[in-house]
């Protein structure tokens, strides 16, 4: 009788190594151009914009409907919406953040519903509750509703300066 086959479950990655292999495929494909050292400085001032904007805007659009993914699908997304994206582009983009978000976001204008409908399908509840139930001890960690906690984190309003106080008086007075 020949060995049964083993089955692997597909993993879900951490949302960091999620995070860094977006940013990698945004790298190479909008940040390659001849002068390597000018696009990584160019990178390098846009990638709080590109995370906010582009990498986790996603997460936080899904998260807000009460929905998710598996880590493997978010990235999937990423990859077919982005090189189409760079399939493209026929001009220079003046501002590479800015044209990213606008790509991202009029992809989930036309796509999010199917997404939505994906990650609520009873049998993907169905998936994630069995394996959940399945490691009680060690839970899976959700990707996607990390990566939205970490834009929240990003979209936080700034802490107000608070104005000086004014000098207090030095001198006492007396009172008759």
């Amino acid at each position: 009788m020949p060995p049964r086959p083993k089955f692997q479950r597909l993993k879900q990655p951490v949302p960091e190594d999620l995070r860094d292999s977006i940013l990698g495929l945004l790298k190479s494909k909008f940040y390659g151009g001849p002068d390597q050292a000018a696009e990584a400085q160019a990178f390098a001032q846009d990638r709080k914009r590109l995370l906010g904007w582009v990498v986790l805007w996603p997460a936080k659009w899904l998260d807000e409907r009460a929905a998710t993914i598996h880590g493997e699908a978010y990235r999937e997304i990423f990859n077919k919406v982005f090189l189409q994206a760079a399939a493209h582009v026929t001009s220079k983009v003046k501002y590479r953040p800015a044209y990213l978000m606008q790509v991202i976001q009029s992809h989930f204008r036309i796509h999010g519903e199917d997404y939505l409908d994906q990650a609520k399908a009873i049998r993907v509840v169905a998936d994630h509750a069995l394996f959940i139930a399945g490691q009680a001890r060690h839970p899976a960690p959700d990707p996607v509703a990390e990566l939205a906690k970490a834009k929240r984190l990003l979209d936080a309003p700034k802490r107000k300066k608070t104005a000086l106080l004014k000098p207090v008086k030095s001198q006492l007075t007396l009172f008759r």
